[in-house]
Order: C-alpha cells, then structure tokens, then sequence
C-alpha cells in the first residue's frame, strides 16, 4: 500500500530506458550509487542485450531499498512476460512511454 512505500527509510526509484531518459532523472535527483558501487538505473542502448534488461529488473524487484520501477514502455515490452510474473506491490513497476 502507499502507506507502506511512505514507511520505507531510503525508498528508491529504480529505473530502466534509454539514456536521455535515465539523463533526466538523473538530473532530476533520482540517481543512487550505493556502497557496492550498484546502481539504481540501467541506460538502455542498441548494445544491452535482454538478459541484461531482465537481469536488471530482477535485481531492482529483489532489492528491499527500490520501492517503485520506472521502465520505459519500449524496453518493458521487451521484457513482457519478465514483468508479467511480477505481482507484488511493491516495488511497483511503472511503464513510461
């Protein structure tokens, strides 16, 4: 519930688009490189294979500090049935066109 993601100390947004998309955000505040060096985005290009995009999106569903994960609609429906198995509440995961 939204109660629940409000609760959270440290709630990231995890996000995976293309690069001008990731730039924005990044801009914007979004942006968290932790201890580990691991991200909370992934930029997209013609050079990142599925299984990265998956993998990224299996890790950000794991992680317990990503409440919400913005995925460009594109790179989700490349992702399709990767996104479909994910039926938790949080992290939500939100497609941006």
């Amino acid at each position: 519930t939204m109660g629940d993601i409000a609760s959270m100390d440290g709630s990231l947004v995890g996000l995976i688009a293309d690069e001008d998309t990731i730039t924005g955000f990044l801009l914007a505040g979004v942006g968290n490189v932790d201890i580990r060096k691991k991200t909370n985005f992934l930029a997209v290009d013609s050079k990142t294979t599925l299984k990265q995009i998956e993998s990224a999106f299996k890790e950000f569903v794991a992680r317990e500090d990503i409440s919400i994960i913005l995925i460009s609609q594109n790179v989700a429906n490349m992702i399709r049935s990767t996104i479909d198995k994910h039926n938790k509440a949080v992290p939500a995961d939100l497609e941006i066109p």
